[in-house]
């Protein structure tokens, strides 16, 4: 097994002992503080600097900021699972149980971020009578998968690295119709980053068997089958149809009768005098 080791980052963040419980509940901590800060200082600057935002409904600003908040875990997550899956000598050297320093920050902010993610999500249901049960499921096997990261000393990084770079958004305009072609793009790449995680389990399976927990190595496997065989394709097929009929499905609400939402440019018409 290899231990947590510097990885050449002393004297930075990265330089802490880890196995101190009380440390990685800090950081956990710390990310879910973060995040909510993200949150709230993106609908205090909105709400100052954009006269769009403070035409918007109450759920749509609430969709803003989230969108917000998860592009700036989306540069986290894509500088961490980048470096894990190209560079870092020691996870490559051992994917099932080689560990890092700077990937216990990762991982344990990360469950912070995914912390405030469920709080959101149930906290918006709630408000705005509203239910994804696919964003629900997913936001919940990575709040517990991280989590189970966080709790097990044995546990390898590089997958919980990869799982985060899966996490790495004007239908008029020409930079929309961009925008969706990438995003269609990046969930079929994600599509094939789950065939080398399953790769990955299958050459390290007695590694995974001996540093995971069993019902922490369950729930990733039964994580990763849900996150192959139904939530990605489902979003790649909810994005492909988004791009040939553009409406924001966050917003739009379905006209009687089954018709399409006004407004092609992915945003609700605003009502007159807005």
């Amino acid at each position: 097994m290899t231990h947590v080791s510097d990885g050449g980052t002393s004297g930075s963040i990265f330089d802490l002992d880890y196995t101190s419980w009380k440390i990685r509940s800090t950081l956990v901590v710390a990310g879910f503080v973060f995040y909510v800060g993200v949150f709230v200082v993106c609908h205090q600057l909105s709400s100052s600097l954009n006269a769009t935002y403070r035409s918007l409904v109450a759920r749509e600003k609430v969709f803003w900021n989230l969108a917000a908040t998860r592009a700036v875990f989306g540069v986290q997550s894509t500088a961490a699972g980048l470096w894990a899956l190209l560079a870092d000598p020691v996870l490559q050297a051992d994917k099932a149980c080689g560990q890092q320093n700077w990937c216990w920050f990762h991982v344990a902010t990360a469950t912070g971020f995914f912390l405030f993610e469920n709080v959101a999500v149930h906290v918006s249901n709630a408000l705005f009578r509203t239910f994804d049960v696919f964003l629900v499921v997913h936001h919940l096997f990575a709040f517990l998968g991280f989590l189970g990261s966080v709790v097990n000393l044995r546990a390898g990084h590089y997958l919980a690295m990869i799982t985060l770079l899966l996490e790495a958004g004007w239908s008029d305009s020409l930079f929309w119709r961009i925008n969706q072609w990438l995003m269609i793009h990046m969930f079929h790449c994600r599509m094939v980053l789950t065939y080398h995680m399953w790769w990955v389990c299958f050459w390290h399976w007695d590694g995974l068997r001996h540093s995971l927990y069993p019902p922490h190595l369950l729930l990733f496997l039964v994580g990763l089958g849900l996150l192959t065989l139904v939530i990605n394709p489902y979003w790649t097929h909810k994005k492909t149809q988004q791009l040939l009929t553009p409406v924001d499905w966050n917003f739009a609400q379905p006209e009687p009768g089954g018709g399409t939402p006004a407004g092609a440019n992915g945003r609700v018409p605003l009502k007159k005098g807005q």
